[in-house]
């Protein structure tokens, strides 16, 4: 896969795609293409490049960015271009390397156009023609060391911030982490939080005199959550039947934890009783972080079986199943959020509720803190 390592290469590769016509502009046809200096003047466009279609001709001024993987750039590049445009009476366009669904929807918003290397094009000129043709897959991934901030054990960042919406430092960050569960190094965090800027997600700046970092789009934020989702890797999932009373389980597995140094949280979408109301099944499903040891030490309380089973265990090391632990070992509302979205209608009706509930608390915090 083709990778963006050198940005004068992915720029040079992105001129010489639309020198040799290899952009496709359908329906529109691409009738001539002028260079600009290209020396990052904010006065300088890259190209001027004109489409024909139905017999009429749209003379676009374009902004071009070697990167696609920052809503940051996504952005700088929407407010040059439509400087550019005023000044030059021509309609804004940029040229990404990829263009993604929020970058599609900044530019929606912007009434500006868009074209990649990829073959996805947006053409938007108000109460004139609106062409969307997107979806094409990125054939030019970041190179950056965290793929996905969203998921797995990375995304514990995010989620924190819509716990506690405001932070005065990165070192408060892991403190807090750690306080609920997660353990990430600081470098990791810093690099974490670094992308979530870049996605215009959270923002460093004053509130109450106090340089904090704080969350201003929490909407955003759970759409990515929920859009690059991934459940915990499942080793061993063992069944069994309960031979104590069920209302003694959560004490009895709360104090092997205690004991043992081990983990184990229900499911998402078995605690969501705690914040919704919604009908579930009986059985109780837990994450542990060891289920042979704990069949072993609490052997006398269950009895494994595959019929009739009351309890199912389900290993995994992940430790994003037990980030914001509850009282009675259920998981944080934002497991529950996740997992059930990923399910049926009912479960996401109920996952609206307790997405409205996080929200409202966000926004709580964020009006009290000045932000």
């Amino acid at each position: 896969m083709a990778k963006n390592t050198d940005t004068r290469l992915s720029e040079n590769h992105m001129r010489r795609q639309l020198f040799e016509r290899q952009i496709d502009f359908s329906p529109f046809e691409l009738a001539s293409v002028q260079w600009g200096a290209g020396d990052g003047s904010r006065y300088s466009p890259d190209a001027v490049i004109e489409l024909k279609w139905a017999g009429n001709v749209f003379s676009f001024v374009v902004e071009q960015k070697s990167r696609s993987d920052s809503l940051q750039t996504v952005r700088a590049a929407i407010e040059q271009v439509l400087f550019l445009a005023q000044s030059m009476g021509k309609y804004p366009m940029i040229c990404l390397p990829h263009l993604s669904s929020n970058a599609v929807r900044m530019l929606k918003e912007a009434a500006v156009s868009g074209f990649d290397l990829c073959g996805n094009l947006f053409v938007c000129i108000p109460g004139k023609v609106y062409i969307e043709r997107i979806g094409n897959p990125n054939r030019f991934p970041s190179s950056a060391p965290i793929k996905n901030i969203y998921q797995k054990n990375s995304s514990l960042v995010p989620r924190l911030f819509l716990l506690q919406p405001a932070f005065e430092s990165i070192t408060a960050i892991v403190h807090e982490l750690k306080r609920r569960g997660g353990i990430l190094t600081q470098a990791t965090v810093s690099k974490v939080c670094k992308r979530l800027e870049e996605d215009i997600i959270i923002e460093t700046g004053n509130a109450q005199r106090q340089k904090q970092t704080y969350l201003i789009q929490p909407e955003a934020l759970l759409e990515n959550l929920v859009g690059q989702y991934a459940p915990p890797t499942v080793g061993q999932h063992v069944r069994a039947k309960l031979r104590m009373a069920s209302k003694d389980l959560a004490g009895c597995l709360f104090d092997w934890c205690c004991a043992t140094g081990e983990s184990i949280v229900q499911t998402g979408a078995v605690s969501c009783t705690a914040y919704t109301v919604t009908a579930r099944e009986e059985t109780a499903v837990f994450y542990c972080s060891h289920v042979r040891r704990l069949l072993s030490d609490l052997s006398g309380f269950f009895e494994e079986t595959k019929r009739f089973a009351d309890i199912e265990l389900m290993e995994t090391a992940d430790q994003f199943v037990y980030f914001d632990q509850r009282d009675h070992l259920c998981a944080s509302p934002i497991q529950s959020y996740l997992e059930l979205m990923q399910g049926d209608k009912r479960d996401r009706q109920a996952a609206e509720m307790i997405a409205k509930e996080l929200l409202k608390r966000v926004r709580f915090a964020l009006e009290k803190n000045g932000n």
